[in-house]
């Protein structure tokens, strides 16, 4: 709906257009609260026209390759019988501070784990020998997995 104040011949004219018909070249007009159906004259009815849905083509032969290869987590390999160490919350692995056979103490930092935008360090709970690594650095690990085996 439009609004127009118009004054014509010094008289005061508020004026609406509601809807215009532009099949018909209809217009629905209040003017001083007086409804009017007008035909606009030497208007011509265009017709409009709707969109055309046209099909994408399909796509043949196409692949995609990430330019840095995304980092996962090594193939399933069943845990060795030890202390289990698991994340303790969503995260992604930044650095691993051991290797498999490395003689660790209770407490010494093994890994750290990147969650909420916070660096985490992942402690061992007790001294050992690391008999497996089951992560990599940049693996994406959820709550529970399990990281690292010390026995």
């Amino acid at each position: 709906m439009k609004k127009y104040s118009l004054k014509i011949n010094g008289n005061q004219y508020e004026v609406k257009i509601d809807d215009i018909n532009e099949s018909s070249t209809l217009a629905h007009v209040t003017v001083n609260g007086t409804k009017y159906d007008v035909e606009i004259q030497g208007g011509k009815a265009a017709p409009v026209k709707k969109p055309q849905i046209v099909s994408a083509p399909e796509a043949t032969g196409l692949s995609v390759t990430p330019k840095t290869p995304i980092a996962t987590k090594p193939a399933a390999v069943p845990a060795a019988t030890g202390a289990k160490v698991t994340c303790p919350l969503p995260g992604t692995v930044i650095a691993i501070n051991v290797k498999e056979g490395d003689t660790v103490a209770a407490g010494q930092t093994l890994l750290v784990l990147e969650a909420m935008k916070m660096e985490n360090n992942i402690d061992a709970e007790r001294g050992g020998v690391v008999k497996q690594i089951l992560v990599a650095a940049g693996a994406t690990v959820m709550e529970g997995d399990v990281l690292i085996v010390i026995e």
